[in-house]
């Protein structure tokens, strides 16, 4: 191997002497081609190809793995790494981009006389004579992949193709294009490649470990593990394979065979990354995983228990101790020890400190065991924090918000039928004994939250020790970090670190709002509205006092003591229990808990509004789990106690569901009877037809169609004003329907091409918003101004005005926007109509000093009384308020 000393002395002299003899690429010689060759190769591509290698150790050092998924095989896959490396991979394009661009020899040598032997033939047809341009198109491809230029890389590959056909090289080209493809999401193309190569039989060797590790990427892309797992051990069992990618495929390849359900095979995966000294973090979640795909008769559990206990006592592990207790929740779990794995799972979520997606599956782990059991409460409570943590693209995602939202629901309906069901206890027995049980249950609280105080401190003190070992080293180092601890607290990111979560331990998730402390908020409005009292506060004012959960006015306000109270009662307990064995049926799909609910409620409320429902629900459940005889108990109480209801027929008479839809096709039919008269210009044959159509169908969901066909019918018959009264009435009695919808539609058309509607609509809507003008009342004066005028100067000469003739007045000036393309001056306060009237008259007479040249059509002058004044702000709408005002005071004036 030459020294580096030799070979610039090499450059150096072969430089001098190509100067004398001109070696420029324009020409084709034994000299000039070895000259670019040896220039190229030490003096450009060796210093890209470095900066190449810089930028791949920069990938390793700057790779953040989320080690909740199966991590990415290649580093360019990482957006991050992309931007940390760019400025190594910018100069190793641009080296590679000089020794195109320079040192590139495309010009045909000097065709040997005599006979050409094939190796001089083929030798004469190349399209390049520098061996390191080849080279350096891959290197540039390379560099953009790690930019994450997929684009560029791809072309770049593709041009290798075109102009190296016949080298080795194209092979290395085929495979990082089908790695480009695969990124920008060709996966097509990449397999059609890479199974074009999988049928080549000359592929070299060296490229076979980049071969195999694309082929594992495409399967893992379409998250095919099987072929992925295979592709990756055949990728491992070539050479050349850095310790970095070692590491790295052997801790994929564990995750692999974990999704796989090749436990063992991933325990051995795991434990191998383990001996091949990796990163701490990757060490960590090794071991841990190792846990996680324990099986019961596989490994040693105590050695796995025994390492994972180490590491919780390890301050290193501080913020990963919900990754431990997580994996020892696995092996008790496994061992069939499930109140130990809960507990277990129940310490992953409280330990967790940074880790949410870790936080989101404890929780959700602990609401699955908890919903199997069944203990639909607590599962309640986890399968909301899993939805809280768990990010929207978490397998399954929509399914577990959903039934989050069903166990919330159910949960209200449990806590509502519990609390009137007790209340209802209560308001049975007698005062004095009713008395003795509330106090029992204050003396209760007090314990409970004596006992909740002390846990909170000693969860405070756990956490303050946690985040002092989290965090400790940094308070007491100097640079940046040393100086962060003397910031204000909202500042410091240390600080609100630790406070954060201790305050949500504390105190939980609360809203900023007062008396924010109590846990209960409960006030006396109801007893006060009983009493008739309110305590005043300091200021004189009436304010409503917080009740305190250990007082007997907290729980006395909840017992119906009354008849009226009693029967809300009743009506709370009736739907929740309705409710319940609605969600237990139709959402958790609990037979069993739905017919107590459902039984419970026919029962206590034979009368109920929900009788016919709950017989027919309680016949379809006992049929589903097998009953027949209660079944069919349920069938003929629903016969006898609700003979005319459709659950009744659709019991009795096989025939109903038809005779139902046959009588839905009578009213379709006779719509489009009257549709067809429309058509045939039968106008007075459709309003009668409709008109019958109310009274005969009332209910039916046609009946929006059978209006709109008569408005229409009536406009062409009446005109366009009757026709919009028809299409108001339609619009009021169904706005959300498709024809109540359109039918604004045709409104909104008819006030833009016959204003004169519009103002007749808005002059009838102003008669009954506007109160009757009383002139006694005080008055202001309005200027209406049109937008595209400019309303700061009238507002200023309107001032002068003021000040030059009715200064002792004392007379103010506001500007109020419309919503109908007007700035509007209010001048007040006028004693009365006339007062107001006069000042109108008065600017009106020198509207050319207050509106100069602005046009009569862009400005408005009317007076308003104080009361209408207030209506005309909350709707901010002038025309009708003018044609009111045309109508009740300047033709009154006239």
């Amino acid at each position: 191997m030459f020294s580096r000393k030799t070979i610039y002395w090499v450059l150096s002299t072969l430089a001098l002497f190509c100067g004398l003899v001109s070696c420029s690429v324009e020409k084709n010689t034994s000299l000039s081609r070895n000259f670019h060759n040896l220039t190229s190769h030490y003096n450009v591509y060796f210093n890209g190809n470095e900066s190449y290698k810089r930028g791949i150790e920069n990938a390793n050092n700057t790779i953040r793995n989320d080690y909740n998924r199966i991590l990415d095989l290649f580093l360019y896959e990482d957006e991050a790494v992309n931007s940390a490396v760019s400025g190594d991979m910018k100069r190793a394009i641009d080296k590679a981009t000089k020794v195109i661009t320079y040192h590139s020899i495309t010009a045909k040598p000097k065709v040997k006389e005599g006979n050409q032997s094939a190796k001089d033939k083929a030798f004469y047809n190349q399209n390049e004579y520098n061996k390191w341009v080849d080279d350096s198109y891959m290197l540039m491809g390379k560099a953009y992949m790690y930019q994450g230029e997929f684009f560029l890389a791809s072309e770049t590959f593709k041009h290798v193709l075109v102009t190296f056909p016949e080298e080795e090289i194209r092979y290395l080209a085929m495979i990082w294009l089908s790695r480009a493809y695969i990124m920008i999401g060709e996966e097509r193309e990449a397999e059609r490649i890479l199974m074009a190569l999988a049928d080549e039989t000359s592929l070299p060797k060296d490229y076979l470990l980049d071969y195999y590790s694309t082929r594992s990427q495409f399967y893992l892309k379409g998250q095919d593990y099987y072929p992925a797992a295979d592709q990756l051990e055949l990728a491992m069992g070539q050479s050349g394979i850095s310790k970095e990618d070692k590491i790295r495929y052997t801790y994929i390849l564990a995750q692999l065979y974990e999704e796989s359900g090749q436990n063992n095979l991933a325990y051995e995966k795991y434990k191998r990354v383990t001996r091949y000294s990796p990163p701490y973090e990757m060490a960590f979640n090794a071991r841990v995983s190792m846990a996680e795909v324990y099986e019961t008769g596989g490994a040693n559990s105590d050695d796995l228990k025994k390492l994972l206990r180490k590491m919780l006592k390890d301050s290193k592990n501080v913020e990963y101790l919900d990754q431990i207790y997580f994996a020892l929740g696995n092996i008790a779990m496994e061992e069939g020890q499930r109140e130990k794995a809960i507990e277990y799972y129940q310490l992953s979520v409280s330990t967790s400190i940074r880790n949410q997606y870790q936080k989101g599956f404890s929780s959700l782990t602990l609401a699955e065991i908890y919903y199997e059991t069944p203990d639909y409460i607590l599962s309640a409570t986890y399968y909301d924090s899993a939805v809280s943590f768990l990010d929207v693209d978490y397998p399954g995602y929509a399914g577990l918000a959903s039934l989050s939202a069903s166990l919330d629901n159910l949960v209200y309906n449990v806590s509502t039928y519990e609390l009137e069901d007790s209340v209802q206890m209560l308001a049975a027995l007698p005062e004095e004994q009713r008395l003795v049980i509330i106090d029992g249950i204050i003396e209760q609280v007090k314990i409970e939250e004596e006992q909740a105080r002390l846990a909170e401190q000693q969860a405070m003190e756990d956490m303050a020790f946690n985040q002092t070992m989290l965090y400790g080293n940094n308070q007491t180092q100097g640079g940046a970090g040393g100086q962060q601890g003397g910031q204000w607290y909202f500042y410091n990111l240390n600080a609100k670190s630790f406070g954060q979560p201790e305050f949500r331990m504390k105190w939980g998730e609360r809203t900023l709002e007062d008396n924010w402390r109590r846990k209960s908020r409960r006030t006396l409005s109801e007893v006060n509205q009983v009493e008739g009292s309110v305590t005043d506060t300091l200021e004189g004012e009436s304010s409503v006092p917080v009740l305190d959960n250990k007082s007997r006015e907290f729980y006395l306000v909840d017992i119906p003591l009354n008849d009226s109270s009693m029967k809300i009662s009743d009506e709370r307990l009736e739907l929740a229990l309705f409710n319940m064995g609605v969600i237990y049926k139709e959402q958790l799909l609990d037979y069993n808990e739905s017919i107590i609910a459902f039984k419970e409620l026919i029962s206590r409320y034979p009368q109920t509004e929900h009788g016919a429902h709950v017989h027919y629900y309680l016949y379809e459940l006992n049929n589903n789990i097998q009953k027949p005889t209660d079944a069919q108990y349920y069938s003929s109480q629903l016969s006898l106690l609700y003979p005319e209801s459709h659950y009744a027929m659709l019991l009795n008479n096989p025939n109903y569901l038809q005779e139902l839809q046959d009588e839905e096709m009578k009213v379709v039919r006779y719509y489009e009877g009257l549709y067809t008269l429309y058509q045939q210009q039968s106008y007075n044959g459709v309003i009668v037809g409709a008109d019958s159509a109310f009274v005969l169908y009332p209910d039916d969901p046609l009946i929006p169609k059978f209006q709109y066909l008569r408005a229409v019918a009536l406009g062409a018959l009446d005109g366009n004003e009757a026709m919009k009264v028809a299409l108001d009435t339609l619009i009021a009695q169904h706005p959300s329907s498709e024809e109540g919808l359109q039918a604004q539609e045709i409104i909104d058309y008819m006030f833009m091409e016959f204003p004169e509607i519009k103002e007749a609509d808005q002059a009838a809507e102003a008669e009954i918003i506007y109160a009757a003008p009383d002139s006694t009342q005080e008055h202001y004066f309005l200027l209406a101004i049109h937008v595209s005028q400019n309303v700061n100067q009238v507002s200023f000469d309107l001032l002068n005005h003021n000040l030059d003739h009715f200064n002792q007045y004392d007379l103010s000036i506001d500007q109020m926007e419309m919503l109908d393309s007007y700035n509007t001056l209010v001048v007040k306060l006028f004693n009365n109509a006339e007062g107001a009237s006069r000042y109108l008259r008065d600017i009106e007479e020198n509207r050319d000093t207050v509106l100069q040249e602005i046009p009569p059509s862009l400005y408005r002058m009317m007076i308003i009384s104080e009361a209408n004044f207030v209506t005309l702000t909350e709707r901010k709408e002038l025309t009708p308020y003018y044609l009111f005002y045309l109508k009740h005071y300047l033709k009154q004036e006239e």
